[in-house]
Parts: C-alpha cells; sequence; structure tokens
C-alpha cells in the first residue's frame, strides 16, 4: 500500500479525523490526486464517521470541513445515514466556526430527497385513470449488520497489483506487442536472474548491499525463462543524486552479468499511454532488434521430456 494511503488509514484507526482531512486535502496538490484509495473513502471511511457522529466526537472546525468537501464532490460520500447526521449536527458547528451574521449553509444533498423525484410519474395529457392499470411495486430488500467494534483492517483488501504504477502497466503492454516471442514479467528482483555468487569477488561491498534488494522494472525472457533484456522506467524522481547514484550501481550489475539494460523516460508519467511506449520502442528499433531473437534454440536436456518406450521404439526403426 502506498505511504500516503498508510498514513489516511492509519488517522482513521485513530479516529483522528482532522488529521485524515489535512492528509487528504494534501494529496490533492500533489501527483498522488492519481491513487485510487476508494478502499478508504468508501469503506472505512463511512463506519468511521458514522461512529464519530453517533458520539458526537467531531469538533466544529472539522465537522464544517467535511461538509464542505463534501459538498463540492471532492469527497464522495454516499451513505445516507452519514449524510443525515451531517445535517443534524451541522448548524451548531456552523455557529461556532463562522460569524454570527453568516447565513447557515444549505444541507447536504440525501436520498430521501432524490426518492420522490425519481420516483415521481406523470400521466400523458389526454389519457385517463384506467382501473385496469397494474400496479407495479418495486422492492428492495436492504440489510445490514455490525459485529462488535468495527475493525478498520477486516474492510481493506490486501490484493496488490504486481505492476507499481499505471507507467508500468502501460508500457508492459507496449513491450509484450514489440516483442511477442518474448516473456515480459514486471518488478523482478536482481537476484532472481543474476548470479551474485558467482561474481561475489568482483563485486564492491556497495554492490553487494544494493544487489540484495534491488530490482528492475520490466525483465524480458526466452518462453524457458532465461533474461534477455532488462528496461527501467525512468523519471524526474531519478535525477536526485542518491538515485543517480543506485541506477550506476544497477547498470554496472547488468554490465556484469553480460545483460542489456535499457532507460525509458516518458514527457508525462502519469498520462503516458501504451501507444506512446511503443512509439518510443519503434524509435529505438536499431538498438533494440539486436536483442530480438531469431530463433529460440531448445535446451540440451528436451529428449528427458520423451518417454522411454517412444524413444526405444524410434532409435530401432
Amino acid at each position: 500500500m502506498n505511504a500516503i494511503a498508510q498514513e489516511l488509514r492509519a488517522c482513521l484507526e485513530e479516529r483522528n479525523l482532522a488529521g485524515f482531512l489535512d492528509g487528504f486535502e494534501s494529496m490533492l496538490q500533489t501527483e498522488a490526486r492519481l491513487l485510487d484509495i476508494r478502499d478508504i473513502t468508501q469503506r472505512i471511511l463511512p463506519a468511521i464517521l458514522l461512529e464519530l457522529l453517533q458520539s458526537r466526537r467531531i469538533d466544529a472546525p472539522c465537522l464544517v470541513r467535511l461538509a464542505q468537501l463534501i459538498r463540492s464532490n471532492v469527497l464522495l460520500v454516499v451513505d445516507n445515514e452519514v449524510l443525515v447526521g451531517i445535517n443534524q449536527q451541522l448548524p451548531a458547528a456552523w455557529r461556532v466556526v463562522k460569524d454570527a451574521g453568516t447565513p447557515l449553509p444549505t444541507p447536504l444533498m440525501t436520498y430521501s430527497d432524490e426518492l420522490p423525484r425519481r420516483s415521481k410519474r406523470t400521466v400523458p395529457s389526454g389519457l385517463p385513470a384506467s382501473a385496469d392499470t397494474i400496479p407495479m411495486r418495486r422492492i428492495v430488500l436492504h440489510s445490514e449488520y455490525a459485529l462488535g467494534v468495527v475493525n478498520v483492517s477486516d474492510m481493506m483488501s490486501f490484493k496488490k497489483n504486481v505492476c507499481a504504477s499505471r507507467q508500468e502497466r502501460e508500457f508492459l503492454k507496449a513491450v509484450r506487442q514489440y516483442f511477442p516471442n518474448l516473456q515480459a514479467y514486471p518488478n523482478v528482483p536482481l537476484r532472481n536472474f543474476i548470479e551474485v555468487e558467482g561474481m561475489v569477488c568482483r563485486l564492491s561491498e556497495r554492490h553487494r548491499s544494493y544487489v540484495r534488494a534491488a530490482q528492475v522494472d520490466v525483465l524480458l525472457c526466452t518462453h524457458e525463462e532465461d533474461p534477455v533484456v532488462g528496461f527501467e522506467l525512468d523519471s524526474a524522481y531519478h535525477d536526485a543524486a542518491e538515485v543517480v547514484e543506485r541506477d550506476q550501481l544497477k547498470d554496472e550489475l547488468f554490465s556484469l552479468a553480460g545483460i542489456p539494460l535499457f532507460r525509458i523516460r516518458a514527457d508525462n508519467a502519469s498520462h503516458v499511454r501504451a501507444e506512446d511506449f511503443y512509439d518510443l520502442l519503434i524509435a529505438d528499433a536499431e538498438s533494440l532488434d539486436k536483442i530480438r531473437p531469431r530463433r529460440l534454440r531448445p535446451r540440451r536436456d528436451h529428449d528427458t521430456l520423451v518417454p522411454a518406450s517412444l524413444q526405444a521404439r524410434v532409435m530401432m526403426g
């Protein structure tokens, strides 16, 4: 989970609504606004808000900030019970925060306000009401229950995409299209495909400590899982001096292992598409075609896959 999402979740676990709102508003001012935190805002936040509203533990400034975020559609809250609770406590909080002459805010829209508008039927003019009309009713069954104290961890999904970012997912689409006869894997640890122990005498202590936790963004392998080439997706983050040093260590490790490493930087990492990455690969086709395998040689142990009886018949024939 992203560090920002972990911080927001921690604030809710501590029932620190002010800290959550501070972190949420700060996130909106950075590229982190693109993060998917719906598990937090749609599954965890409503239960915490309902608990705080029922115990009246939301102070006036937080309640006013919360209502303003919901009204401006910056923070999406669809739980009707939460919206009703905010509307009930908002006037008193508003008088504490605002000046005496400031008019009260408009209550938040709830689903009870929307229901009559949606369900209202109009009979076309000129058509008399008929007793033969069959009445239609829509029945919705809705059940809610909670056992014990609300545990935030129970509401979270612990599945994680193997790609660290949207940029990696888009690049994987492009590289699999460009190299259809190779296998592409994201975020592969270097120790999984570089024999570090075999060249330990050629590595400095800095290399040995770095390689333990280092990984490559995308690794291309043959169908027998032999590494062919690695790709690194750079960004402005890689311009920092500390990151430049780590990138140099990674380049040296790939060079010692005899595996090519290409670095690709998109102009806009947040909105780059697979088509844009494919164009970058086409532009560097002269270098990439050198590592494209012309044919895949089978391993020498392939004959062990042939049944012994079949092998005997072939030899006799």
